[in-house]
């Protein structure tokens, strides 16, 4: 099977779960090219009923294998975890992990163009001789689960681009992930063979189980959404922003200067003036109180992929934390650990970005000062207009989406806002969406 390419250049976490019927065999494959001088490449494999990793990265063959060997019966499901941060890799199989590969110096990006191949690819002449131990042959067995990156794949006929001699590995209408939360999947027998059924736990309802049963008939307004307190044995509504009240059903009006965050929030803010401003030259400061010592606070950039320029500025463990990405993610993040910024305490925080000069100041005192390149090979920030503030769309990841930067979203107050040398502060309800952001009562 094949699906279409998804961004692992600087970064590839794939997870997968599989039975096979043969020690051998090709289980996950993408190159740079098609072809046995294939470049870049990205393989996990089955050799002698162990599990291997090989990736080349342009610098040379890097070679990963598990210690335990797999079932090769067909009876058992195993669960790999695969992939590799710049040239570090990693493979764990069914919780055994596999010492991380101590590579130095060399090349830290994966450059891959093809499909992501599952089992095997058309041609298995076209895939490297490097990528796998012996000759190489089609993976034979069952897949049930191929995440990467965060993205979950469908393995189905209408979820592929492509495949050849792929069949349902157990012959019924009930998948791994076809009843969710927990349902229990009985396969219906009659005139329709693809037809099933879910019992679902108590807490959720649906043909699937993916409503949650305390958000049956609820009475969130204005398109907010239910999110069920199995605390409480009830829900919440996540107002959109302009909106609150229990049910986000009275507005807030035009005086929503202080922003409140809980965790569970954002906002995204589109600056109309993107396109007059200097790219070399990027402004922004605020003032925030922290009401928990981790949390992303702001990201300026489109966090679409991987490559995406980016200024990311929270808190790790109550220090002030600041990463810039002004192409290939040249710099490391840095981190403030002189003060803490937690909690309930109003800081005032300003960074200039000049080329490749950033400078930090902490109300009076410049607390960082660093030439991220000093080389000057991408002098200018095109963050593409694009402002997140507390964390990002509901349904996204913050760990997946900031390539572990970050793993929860802001929790406290956030005031005065202003990007580049403009006078006046940001108007949130212009130019902005966002779901439970509250308006704060400082």
């Amino acid at each position: 099977m094949s699906f279409p390419p998804v961004s692992i250049r600087h970064r590839t976490d794939l997870r997968l779960q599989f039975q096979t019927l043969s020690p051998e065999g090709i289980v996950f494959y993408t190159a740079q090219h098609l072809s046995a001088r294939a470049g870049d490449f990205f393989c996990v494999s089955l050799t002698s009923g162990l599990v291997q990793l090989r990736y080349n990265l342009g610098s040379g063959t890097n070679v990963l294998q598990s210690t335990n060997r797999v079932d090769t019966s067909g009876g058992t499901w195993h669960t790999v975890r695969a992939g590799r941060t710049g040239h570090q890799g990693y493979l764990v199989l069914d919780g055994l992990e596999v010492k991380q590969n101590n590579t130095e110096g060399g090349m830290s990006t994966l450059d891959v163009a093809t499909d992501l191949f599952v089992g095997g690819v058309s041609d298995l002449s076209s895939i490297s001789t490097f990528s796998v131990e012996n000759e190489p042959v089609g993976f034979t067995g069952g897949v049930r689960e191929l995440v990467l990156n965060g993205h979950d794949f469908d393995l189905t006929a209408t979820g592929a681009l492509g495949g050849a001699n792929v069949g349902d590995w157990d012959g019924t209408a009930c998948g791994y992930k076809v009843c969710q939360n927990g349902g229990r999947c009985t396969a219906l027998s009659g005139a329709d063979s693809d037809s099933f059924m879910c019992t679902c736990p108590p807490r959720w309802t649906g043909p699937v189980c993916n409503q949650s049963a305390y958000c049956v008939n609820n009475l969130c307004q204005h398109e907010s959404l239910c999110f069920s307190d199995l605390v409480t044995g009830s829900y919440d509504c996540f107002c959109p922003l302009g909106w609150e009240g229990r049910y986000c059903d009275k507005q807030v009006g035009l005086s929503m200067t202080t922003l409140k965050f809980v965790g569970k929030s954002y906002l995204k803010y589109r600056d109309p003036k993107f396109n007059t401003r200097n790219l070399r030259y990027t402004q922004v400061s605020f003032n925030f109180t922290a009401s928990r010592n981790e949390g992303l606070i702001l990201w300026m950039g489109r966090a679409e992929h991987d490559d995406d320029d980016y200024l990311a500025v929270g808190l790790q463990a109550g220090h002030l934390k600041i990463a810039v990405n002004l192409g290939e993610r040249l710099s490391l993040p840095l981190t403030f650990r002189n003060v803490t910024l937690c909690c309930n305490k109003w800081h005032y925080l300003s960074i200039s970005l000049n080329s490749t000069l950033i400078q930090v100041f902490l109300g009076d005192e410049r607390v960082l000062f660093e030439d991220v390149d000093p080389f000057e090979r991408y002098v200018a920030m095109n963050y593409g207009g694009l402002l997140y503030l507390g964390g990002f769309e509901l349904h996204r990841n913050i760990s997946t989406v900031t390539s572990g930067l970050f793993t929860k979203g802001f929790v406290g107050d956030l005031k005065d806002v202003r990007l580049y040398q403009d006078p006046r502060q940001l108007h949130f309800l212009q130019n902005s969406e966002g779901f439970n952001v509250h308006k704060s009562n400082e």
